[in-house]
């Protein structure tokens, strides 16, 4: 008796951390199929422990509940298996311990979200991440990526470029590719532009650290030699971008 009452609130108080955790973003304006997934899963997750001892009572008294509830437990612990395993490519994707790209490949740095003309937190972050990198290296040439979507009064290449020239970068150092609204338009729109215009056709993609081994899978896709230059996604927002990875990733596999 004691066990179960130390499991349920173990997972009352997991499931509440969770909530919370993927509640943050909301308060800066960021709500989407990752933190929303994320909010549902965990408020499920609370109302079974909170009823567990109601639930527990009427599987034994009904197989057919019993037969249901053992499958939603098995399919819920396959789930954090796979998200599991997914976490730990997108570590190894983030390319912590993997070798630096040759100093003259081309930059690509990929589009997130632009609020009217404003670049979005994570996009912020990677074009600072892509200034700081192309300061470092002085012969590399740049391709901001990203066209214009929902919401969004530019396309999201001009305010990469915009703001890579506010951060010191030369804008003749800069190409844009504007029309791409994925990454696989991303990579292979860029790819176009690098063999258009005579540059290294080795990448040095710029995007977030969680979705570089993504990032890394499609541009392998294509057979570009890449290398991952990652970007801290803001801690505020991390929920909600990791969640939407998780969902993105486990799309890529299942429909490659």
């Amino acid at each position: 008796m004691l066990k179960k009452r130390i499991v349920k609130i173990l997972a009352m108080a997991v499931s509440l951390g969770g909530l919370v955790w993927f509640l943050i973003p909301i308060h800066w304006g960021v709500l989407n199929i990752g933190n929303a997934s994320g909010i549902a899963v965990c408020v499920l997750l609370f109302l079974t422990a909170v009823f567990s001892g109601a639930i527990g009572r009427k599987c034994k008294s009904s197989k057919g509940l019993r037969v249901f509830c053992r499958t939603v437990l098995a399919l819920f612990c396959a789930g954090v298996l796979w998200a599991a395993v997914l976490t730990g490519l997108m570590i190894y994707g983030a390319g912590a311990g993997q070798a630096s790209p040759p100093a003259d490949a081309t930059v690509v740095v990929l589009g997130s979200k632009v609020s009217g003309t404003a670049p979005s937190a994570d996009l912020r972050v990677r074009i600072e991440t892509a200034a700081a990198y192309l300061k470092d290296h002085p012969n590399a040439k740049c391709i901001a990526s990203g066209g214009q979507g929902k919401g969004e009064l530019v396309t999201e290449a001009s305010v990469i470029r915009e703001h890579l020239v506010k951060n010191g970068i030369d804008a003749s150092r800069i190409l844009a590719e504007d029309t791409s609204v994925s990454t696989q338009e991303n990579l292979s729109n860029s790819q176009a532009l690098i063999e258009k215009n005579g540059l290294n056709p080795v990448m040095a993609i710029v995007t977030d650290d969680y979705h570089q081994y993504r990032a890394g899978r499609i541009a392998a896709g294509l057979k570009i030699t890449s290398y991952p230059v990652s970007a801290p996604t803001p801690w505020y927002i991390f929920s909600s971008c990791y969640a939407r990875e998780l969902l993105a990733l486990t799309k890529f596999f299942v429909f490659p």
